[in-house]
């Protein structure tokens, strides 16, 4: 379940980024030249795009998406007789995700990730069969 989730997390969020990021360029770059007002007024408005646009919708797909695919994939782990620790890693870099990808949530996020990727595969004693489960 995992790898067909996360899957629709590189999907739907790359898609989110992306037109996100296009249309606040686009949005800015049209602003330079306009009266100091307006220029105020497009910065507000692309500041609150994201929340307020049909695009929040790929980033909320997105989001709910990496969350069950760490979900699924600490249990998977776990059961697998990997230790507390990665497992609770696994989970909350899915729950920080929820809090949106800049920084703090961001990199609380991927941070946790990658100490559980890097204690699954560097622990030692780890079990093959658990960290193998990362790996494909």
């Amino acid at each position: 379940m995992s790898r067909w989730v996360i899957g629709v997390f590189a999907v739907f969020f790359s898609a989110y980024d992306a037109a996100a990021g296009i249309g606040t360029g686009y949005a800015l770059r049209n602003a330079q030249g306009l009266s100091a007002g307006a220029q105020e007024a497009i910065y507000e408005a692309v500041k609150d795009m994201p929340v307020v646009s049909l695009i929040f919708g790929l980033s909320v797909v997105g989001s709910l998406a990496w969350v069950v695919a760490l979900v699924a994939a600490a249990l998977a782990l776990r059961r697998a007789g990997a230790s507390l620790g990665p497992f609770i890693l696994l989970i909350l870099a899915g729950v920080f995700l929820l809090g949106g990808h800049p920084y703090p949530a961001g990199t609380l996020a991927f941070g946790s990730f990658f100490v559980a990727a890097a204690w699954l595969e560097f622990a030692p004693g780890r079990l093959t069969s658990a960290s193998r489960l990362l790996r494909t």
